[in-house]
């Protein structure tokens, strides 16, 4: 029985100090997993193109504040994080390609160049929708269909969100611009629908805006495990 009993004693010696460092190695994965990655966060539209709206909520500034928020929690995470915009402006003025024509259009393609510029590894537009529908909710994510991995990290996001919007959804591929243009993986989210009223009220609150950051740099997380 002693001899049973100085080998438990031992084991628990021993098990105790692996298991901390077994905790401590994993939250040094969870935490640099992504280290270093860049990633180019897109606040859609600003300045004089509001994007959707209703009174007194613009589509604009909610994509600026969760784009802010995502900022905040890659950071965390230890990637490096280009924001398109930090302030209500347009960026048609920042595109160098001359031979895109039209302000819409230039706005677009000086995204699209942002992702160049910095070197990126990934892409991720902030958007909120409207449709008539008024009872339609929940967050939508969005790929280009020739991208496997821009597939592959749209629905790492969209079930991340789906947990935070409490619907049952799976990422749809898309042929936006900023998506089509870009060589690295690259998303789209409709972070929810202003034209809900309930959901228009949640996308104002900062604490809803943090949950909906953190749900995606969790996505961004799990597609690089």
């Amino acid at each position: 029985m002693r001899i049973l009993y100085i080998g438990k004693r031992h084991f628990s010696l021993f098990l105790i100090p692996t298991m901390l460092l077994l905790s401590t190695l994993y939250a040094h994965n969870a935490t640099h997993i992504i280290t270093d990655k860049v990633v180019v966060v897109d606040a859609g539209h600003g300045g004089i193109d509001p994007g959707a709206n209703r009174p007194g909520v613009l589509e604009k500034d909610i994509n600026l504040a969760v784009a802010l928020q995502l900022k905040d929690v890659l950071n965390q995470y230890g990637a490096k994080v280009v924001l398109s915009r930090q302030l209500d402006v347009e960026l048609s003025t920042e595109c160098d390609n001359e031979k895109v024509r039209g302000r819409y259009h230039r706005d677009l393609m000086a995204r699209v160049e942002m992702v160049e510029e910095s070197d990126a590894d990934l892409f991720i537009s902030v958007h909120a929708n409207a449709v008539t529908n008024a009872k339609r909710h929940g967050a939508e994510v969005f790929y280009y269909n020739k991208s496997e991995k821009g597939k592959a990290l749209a629905n790492s996001i969209q079930a991340e969100l789906c947990n935070v919007t409490e619907t049952s959804r799976t990422a749809k591929d898309a042929d936006y611009f900023v998506l089509r243009r870009n060589k690295i993986p690259a998303v789209l989210i409709e972070v929810g629908y202003i034209t809900n009223m309930e959901e228009r009220q949640q996308l104002q609150s900062p604490e809803y805006q943090r949950k909906l950051a953190e749900a995606i740099a969790k996505g961004v997380y799990t597609f690089y495990q």
